[in-house]
């Protein structure tokens, strides 16, 4: 195939019909007509001599040249973007950019809402799609180009990936108001015989960080629900009396409804971060969401709040070490 016959503008169309797998999403997206983009899609097939997508019961499916296209169509599209825009062009007040990102329901609390404000102040024609986090498939999405940028903690960054730490983040223990523990302090061995609501957003399962710091002392707790999303707490919360073990952020959200207690063990804090693969890394619309969200947490990066309190776990200083000297060994936002 003589490559001065093809239309790079069909690349354009490919790679929004392989990520929409719709062509009415796809060709609004590319502001053209439907009939505009079956056409293309029609050229598409001929181009390349397959029909690339299939029409299912359940929507369209890229066939296997289709998926085969997709990592490649982005990585020629993404090299041709920094060819014809040099680093640092990017405006973000003009730009029309759509932004992908992953997070789990914790994150998207913690951060998203500043985030869209921010995008709203500054980036006004752009958009911003969130996916829900999958801790097994973010390395490859950021490969293929399904998500722009994950956020996530330190201990689930995918190794092929590059990332950048936001902030620190430490657990704290969460029981409903009228519960009939009424002391202000949990101990150790209340802590152990009450029965636990575990969140695990990585999979199922009944144990996590905390119950490996106990063991490390010879304890155990006592689990009986095990969750996968920290959205589903407060309406179980509210009709027990379970306490769970919550990421700090999330908690202080609760505590008009919920009362907060500092674990009566020592836990060190864990780092969420912004991870991205090595085909972005120069993207410049990239670039600025990356720094954009460096700069809304900045303030979030301080070592955690209980280290900074008279009787806290461990001081600033060592929290921010022990984060730094082992960012992959907390099973982080999974109490």
């Amino acid at each position: 195939m003589d490559i001065r016959s093809v239309d790079l503008n069909l690349l354009v169309a490919l790679d929004a019909l392989l990520s929409e797998r719709n062509v009415t999403r796809a060709a609004s997206r590319l502001s053209l007509s439907q009939s505009a983009m079956s056409a293309t899609l029609a050229r598409l097939r001929t181009l390349f001599g397959d029909p690339l997508l299939l029409r299912t019961a359940g929507g369209m499916l890229p066939t296997s040249k289709g998926l085969e296209l997709a990592a490649p169509v982005k990585q020629v599209l993404a090299d041709i973007g920094r060819l014809v825009q040099p680093a640092g062009a990017f405006d973000p007040a003009a730009a029309q950019v759509t932004f992908t990102i992953a997070a789990s329901d914790y994150v998207e609390y913690a951060i998203l809402p500043r985030l869209v404000d921010y995008l709203e102040a500054n980036a006004p024609p752009a958009r911003l799609a969130v996916r829900a986090m999958d801790f097994g498939a973010i390395g490859r999405q950021l490969e293929t180009g399904e998500v722009d940028l994950g956020i996530l903690g330190a201990g689930f960054a995918p190794p092929n990936a590059r990332s950048r730490p936001l902030f620190l983040e430490r657990f704290v223990c969460v029981v409903r108001r009228d519960h009939p523990r009424s002391k202000d302090r949990l101990s150790l061995e209340e802590f152990c015989t009450l029965e636990h609501l575990l969140v695990a957003p990585s999979g199922s399962g009944f144990t996590a960080q905390t119950d490996d710091a106990l063991a490390a002392i010879g304890r155990r707790r006592q689990v009986r629900l095990s969750v996968p999303h920290f959205l589903l707490v407060p309406e179980i919360l509210v009709r027990s009396d379970m306490i769970v073990v919550l990421p700090e952020r999330l908690a202080r959200g609760y505590r008009d409804r919920f009362r907060i207690f500092e674990l009566p063990l020592e836990m060190p804090p864990f780092a969420i971060v912004e991870v991205w693969h090595e085909r972005t890394h120069r993207d410049p619309a990239l670039v600025w969401l990356r720094h954009a969200l460096t700069e809304l947490t900045r303030e979030e990066a301080a070592p955690v709040a209980a280290a900074r309190q008279a009787g806290g776990p461990q001081s600033a200083a060592s929290s921010a070490r022990k984060v730094r000297s082992s960012p992959r060994t907390t099973r982080a936002s999974r109490s």
